[in-house]
């Protein structure tokens, strides 16, 4: 039969053997839910994908940059410290000598202030623009020394506030600007950066000082510091994100007013940077626990299974930069899909560190490089950790406030704890024994660090109670603070 033309279904073809019916509006909706939904998963599929395309390569010359500034770093708060101290030509126990110790303090505060102040002072200068303000800072700041002094003879003490307080200022500043900018260069770029840290204080105390203790001048050494920050500089203007592709940060009142976007998250790794700043502040004591001319390995009180002092301490720089630099790359590669998950690597890292204080304390040499190597495991899963987050999950418009806040809070518990830290050994029983333990020396005795090996020289270069007489350098305890942060070792020391 023809198809009737003035059927309202007739809709111009002739399907035989089909039959029609009319969708109705519910079916209507559930067919557009339905289309949505398949939308949905396509969007998914397209964001997973993306998810798991190759990451940038890496830009390893950003590791560079970050060791140049450490190098600057380990010059004030290392062996180096007491050359600059020496070469002022400063006396224990004279107004010089308290003038020095509270002026190298000033590194310290520099890098407090500057944590958050560089939101205040350079709020309408862009994070890329800051770094190259802070190298320059500290290249200021390490100059001084072999130029004023060591170069031009100019003994005037208070060169040390000058440089110590510039330079602080310069690495506040230049850390957490930094690990900003380079954020857009990804995971990759950022896990060998961060390993410039203990790089930077690895090639000072070990390579450059075993170089000193042949006949290198110190002076030298410090001129290599100075000359490796411009390279850092060109290194980092060329390669960096440039202001056109930087990484876009929130103004800093702004990001403070949205915390609740981004600070409860960063809680946990707060309080793990600020309580590893804080339990560092016992580790060197090992240097008053064992002293020259030789080490016993098992027993303190022996007179057998004896190591050279310089040697054992060399070995126990070694596992420092071991442990520190391998775990932030490691822990740059943690996953950390949950707070859980967070929480439970956190609580790890801190577990690795009261380990490692603990072994520590029982000052039995042979076990104290696993010891070291324990504490700065710790702290650096935590660093890598705290920069696995940040890239993860908190907003990029306030990268930079987060890692404000948390170099701040490392360096304010470091500073608590090297105030409430009166004697390296009020949480070991055995370490006391083991220090109180040396005998008077005789009186032709002479100072511990005349004649001995070469690493032996070095380690008496950098920690003044080696260079005394047994019985006087028991006179000495840590008295401020031991900023251990990133692989560092800042002290100073006061007789009694």
């Amino acid at each position: 039969m023809a198809p009737d033309h003035n059927d309202q279904n007739f809709e111009g073809v002739a399907d035989e053997g089909v039959t029609r019916t009319e969708t109705t509006p519910m079916e209507q909706t559930q067919k557009t839910d339905s289309l949505n939904k398949v939308d949905t998963e396509k969007v998914e599929i397209i964001e997973k994908d993306a998810e798991i395309q190759p990451e940038q390569p890496p830009t390893r010359v950003m590791m560079i940059v970050m060791l140049s500034m450490f190098q600057g770093y380990a010059s004030m708060v290392g062996p180096l410290q007491s050359a600059y101290k020496h070469e002022l030509g400063i006396s224990h126990g004279t107004n010089a000598a308290h003038i020095f110790t509270q002026a190298a303090v000033g590194v310290h505060y520099g890098k407090l202030v500057a944590r958050l102040g560089h939101n205040v002072f350079f709020y309408c200068l862009s994070p890329r623009t800051r770094v190259i303000i802070a190298m320059f800072c500290m290249l200021v700041g390490v100059a001084i020394p072999p130029l004023l002094v060591f170069t031009l003879k100019w003994h005037w003490v208070y060169s040390v506030f000058f440089s110590y307080v510039l330079s602080g200022l310069g690495l506040g500043i230049f850390e957490v600007t930094f690990l900003s900018v380079i954020t857009p260069l990804g995971k990759a770029t950022k896990s060998w950066a961060i390993i410039g840290a203990p790089a930077g204080f690895a090639t000072i105390n070990i390579l450059g000082l075993t170089l000193t203790s042949f006949g290198i001048p110190t002076v030298l050494l410090y001129w290599y510091i100075v000359a490796c920050i411009p390279f850092g500089i060109c290194l980092f203007m060329k390669f960096s994100p440039t202001e056109k592709t930087e990484l876009r940060t929130a103004n800093f009142a702004v990001s403070l007013k949205q915390a609740g976007t981004w600070m409860p998250g960063m809680v946990p790794f707060f309080a793990a940077q600020f309580l590893s700043h804080f339990a560092m502040e016992n580790w060197p004591a090992i240097f008053y626990m064992f002293h020259p001319p030789k080490v016993p390995l098992f027993d303190s009180q022996s007179e057998e299974n004896l190591m050279d002092w310089g040697q054992f301490f060399a070995i126990t720089y070694i596992f420092i930069f071991l442990g520190d630099s391998i775990s932030r790359r490691i822990a740059m590669y943690l996953a950390t899909p949950s707070l859980a998950r967070r929480l439970m690597y956190l609580g790890g890292a801190m577990a690795l560190i009261i380990i490692g204080l603990y072994l520590e304390s029982l000052a039995i040499a042979i076990v104290i490089p696993l010891a070291i190597f324990l504490i700065f495991w710790g702290n650096g899963t935590i660093y890598g950790l705290t920069n696995n987050h940040v890239d993860k999950e908190v907003p990029r418009e306030h990268n930079l406030a987060s890692y404000s806040f948390w170099c701040f809070i490392g360096d304010l518990g470091a500073i608590i704890g090297g105030i409430l830290v009166e004697t390296p050994t009020t949480f070991s029983a055995a370490a006391t024994k083991a220090l109180t333990s040396a005998e008077a020396p005789g009186p032709d005795a002479k100072p511990l660090c005349q004649g001995g090996t070469a690493w032996r020289r070095i380690l008496c270069i950098g920690f003044p109670a080696a260079r005394r007489k047994p019985a006087e350098a028991l006179g000495f305890r840590l008295h401020s603070a031991l900023v251990v942060g990133q692989g560092a070792v800042g002290y100073r020391c006061r007789g009694t």
